[in-house]
């Protein structure tokens, strides 16, 4: 029988290996921080550590000082319904509302504002800066439920704009999600709630025309006036209670759930895009050195005061460190994604944190970091820095063009399906095979199944809905 015996010694080798400090820890620590977050940080750094204060007598850069005077705009409170009206839609807040354009169903609570949401859109299918600021000057009236409470033609005095150019672009923002959105009044709203189904017809308008006489329960000079029987006046009725008089309720309407930017980007005075950190929610720390002179002189003393010190050097060599890093990444990203700032989805490149990484000569782990959960002010309004990584669609090896075709970011590809879909002809939309075809041309490596889940995306219906929907407006279209 064999007995196992134990031998303990020591013994010493080499081990190549990177060792992380407490300064590079806080370094990574403070990088993955949004704004707000950070904010949190320091005001837990200032009352912890008596050598840290906040700088507020430094002078400020006047970029900055700008942005802090800009004062956020509070949304206008929802005007009430027509009285005699409120009955048709009694059991509006029983069925759940809506959620268009997104994707996503039902809104969440903590979602998106109903500005941030018109806002993204503006950013997305607006191109010209004109016309965006147009578009946000109007967003910026537009009530909590979804109504547009400016004079169109006083925004335009404002701009020294012509008011058919505003008009325009508030037509454009009308057929915005959600649908009903921008309406100047609840005829309108409803309106366009109908035009979005095809279901907007010569009846129809001179029901919306007359509300006065529903609200008054004035059925039969309204029966009169719309040229229907009490049957079709009741089914019209019904239609109407299915739309939803105050589309922009079903969203988030919080105020505590601001983004604070972590960036601004914007056009420089030479015409190229510049980006700034935007600190304003950000406490400015220096070292109180007075403090640490008045203090006792015990060891105790000066050796706690040391130790205060040292952490409050690495504090602020970390801050600035982030502040670079920031900057680095933000401004790699905007010089590689410039035509999306200038065109919206259209213009969006397939972008990595990978080639990031290897163009600044940083581990990708730092440009995630970098990028998580930060957010920055652009002419498109309030983006993610995730927003510019586009992803890839069509590169060699995936399946779907193996042929070496140009990729292309998906956001950019969803929208070349929905131009496509809105030029095509009514009686002969466009099935998603022949989608493909038609983006293949344009050197988009894209398959039937990739077309099918981008459409469904957008919320499109396919073609054979398309064409049914078609042919039930024009039945319901009464004969000329």
């Amino acid at each position: 029988m064999t007995t196992a015996r134990l031998n303990l010694g020591q013994s010493v080798a080499l081990r190549r290996g990177l060792a992380l400090t407490p300064a590079m820890r806080q370094s990574m620590k403070l990088l993955a921080l949004s704004n707000l977050e950070l904010s949190q940080f320091l005001a837990e750094a200032l009352s912890e550590n008596p050598l840290l204060e906040a700088a507020s007598d430094l002078p400020e850069q006047p970029a900055a000082a700008a942005r802090r005077s800009r004062a956020p705009s509070r949304p206008r409170r929802a005007r009430p319904l027509p009285g005699g009206l409120g009955s048709i839609w009694r059991n509006l807040e029983r069925r759940p509302r809506e959620a268009g354009g997104t994707g996503d169903g039902e809104i969440p609570a903590g979602g998106p504002s109903l500005h941030d949401h018109l806002l993204h859109q503006l950013g997305t299918d607006v191109a010209d800066p004109a016309d965006r600021a147009i578009g946000r000057a109007l967003i910026e009236t537009v009530d909590e439920a979804g109504y547009l409470t400016g004079d169109p033609a006083e925004i335009a005095r404002q701009l020294g704009q012509p008011t058919d150019r505003v008009m325009g672009i508030l037509r454009r923002l009308q057929a915005f999600d959600p649908p009903g959105v921008c309406g100047r009044n609840l005829a309108e709203c409803l309106a366009l709630q109908l035009q979005d189904r095809g279901r907007l017809s010569d009846v129809f308008r001179r029901l919306l025309d007359n509300l006065e006489l529903l609200a008054g329960g004035d059925r039969r000079e309204l029966m009169e006036r719309c040229g229907v029987d009490a049957a079709g006046l009741s089914a019209m009725l019904a239609e109407l209670a299915r739309l939803d008089p105050r589309p922009g309720l079903a969203f988030d309407r919080t105020e505590a759930a601001a983004i604070a930017p972590d960036l601004v980007i914007e056009r420089g005075p030479d015409g190229t895009w510049r980006v700034e950190l935007d600190d304003r929610s950000l406490p400015r720390l220096a070292i109180n050195e007075s403090y640490a002179a008045a203090a006792g002189t015990t060891a105790v003393a000066r050796a706690f005061l040391g130790e205060r010190r040292q952490a409050a050097r690495w504090l602020l060599d970390a801050l600035d460190r982030r502040a670079k890093t920031l900057l680095r990444v933000a401004d790699a990203i905007v010089q590689r994604q410039g035509a999306f700032l200038d065109g919206g989805a259209a213009g969006l490149k397939p972008l990595s944190r990978r080639e990031i990484a290897a163009a600044l000569d940083l581990h990708e782990s730092t440009v995630g970091r970098a990028t998580a959960n930060k957010y920055a002010s652009t002419p498109r309004g309030v983006l993610a820095l995730t927003d510019f990584f586009g992803g890839r669609l069509g590169k060699p090896g995936d399946g779907i063009n193996s042929g070496g075709a140009v990729v292309h970011a998906p956001a950019a590809v969803r929208l070349h399906i929905k131009r496509l879909i809105e030029t095509e002809s009514p009686l002969q939309p466009l099935s998603d095979d022949r989608l493909g075809q038609l983006l293949r041309r344009q050197g988009i490596g894209i398959s039937r199944r990739t077309v099918a889940k981008y459409r469904e995306m957008l919320r499109i219906p396919a073609s054979f809905q398309r064409r049914r929907e078609q042919g039930l407006q024009a039945a319901a279209r009464p004969p000329t």
